[in-house]
């Protein structure tokens, strides 16, 4: 069965991304996975991570970035080709060259990460998305493009990981639209987590509108010094202000146990033109807090792969 997670924070530079594409990396090469990536936030930062700059823009050029998907539907156009479009075998620690994925059986079974490319066209899209029911004549709702254009090709994957722009929008609505959980990757501190109220009142809402299955998977601690006073602080006041967040929308939002540290490693492997030898070199074998940096990933992934087999439906 396909799990999809999306990964939201009202706020930039907390690991949103980072979280994300690690998350990918793990479950596909440690765990013999296979992810599709969803890169809505015109950033492109997991689309860069992934597939590098000269992969993404070739891919801009062509048509083929969820910001063309959306275009096609303003300009009445059909430029984009959502099987064309998924890039196959992306980050560098696949070895797979795509060549040989392109001839191996539907069924195989390796660990491969796939991503759906980002474009910072997106910004201008988001501006417009309310015009796509009129220029559709009302057959495709702004909230809906990614349900009806994309949602079919999830059953290929075992999950689906989709990185939404730090906005409440159409763009961060059609992820959760086809999201059974999101994840809140956040630094502890009050900049940070001031946007989870909002995060959690507004989820609540479509859910109740949509009839939506989605729920929170979570809150997931991101970029953390031992060290600080603040986080420290603000990690021991988290499970009071999350109570008071989620108090209306019928449902809890665990803190995860794994805590991500601030690691100079995690930058660095975010840039897909680093070589590097394995996971363990990609994400640190360093010693943090008492273990190696990369082990926190591996962590990461096992609570969330127990926490999506343990959660129960939600009623709308």
């Amino acid at each position: 069965m396909t799990r999809v997670l999306s990964f939201i924070n009202l706020k930039g530079g907390v690991a949103k991304t980072t979280t994300a594409v690690q998350l990918a990396d793990t479950l596909a090469f440690m765990g013999q996975k296979h992810v599709l990536v969803l890169d809505l936030d015109p950033q492109t930062n997991a689309t860069l991570a992934l597939i590098g700059e000269d992969r993404w823009a070739r891919a801009d050029e062509e048509g083929q970035t969820l910001a063309h998907l959306f275009l096609d539907l303003l300009h009445g156009t059909r430029r984009f080709d959502a099987g064309t479009a998924i890039v196959k075998g992306a980050s560098n620690l696949n070895r797979v060259p795509p060549e040989v994925i392109a001839q191996l059986p539907s069924g195989s079974r390796y660990g491969r990460v796939d991503v759906l490319p980002s474009s910072i066209r997106l910004i201008d899209v988001q501006d417009r998305m309310q015009d796509i029911s009129a220029r559709t004549h009302y057959s495709v709702s702004p909230m809906d493009v990614v349900r009806q254009r994309l949602a079919p090709l999830f059953g290929q994957y075992d999950y689906v990981l989709i990185d939404c722009p730090p906005n409440l929008g159409f763009i961060t609505q059609n992820g959760l639209e086809v999201s059974d959980h999101y994840l809140i990757p956040t630094i502890p501190d009050r900049l940070s987590t001031y946007g989870i109220g909002q995060i959690a009142a507004r989820v609540g809402e479509l859910r109740r509108a949509r009839h939506l299955k989605l729920r929170c998977l979570g809150v997931v601690i991101t970029k953390y010094q031992g060290t600080s006073t603040q986080h420290r602080q603000g990690l021991a006041r988290l499970p009071g202000d999350l109570h008071r967040a989620f108090a209306d929308t019928g449902e809890d939002a665990p803190i995860l146990r794994t805590v991500m540290p601030q690691t100079n490693a995690s930058a660095e492997a975010m840039s897909h033109e680093r070589a590097v030898a394995s996971y363990r070199d990609k994400y640190g074998s360093g010693q943090v807090g008492g273990q190696a940096a990369y082990k926190y990933g591996l962590d990461l992934a096992d609570e969330v792969e127990a926490l999506l087999a343990a959660a129960a439906p939600v009623a709308p």
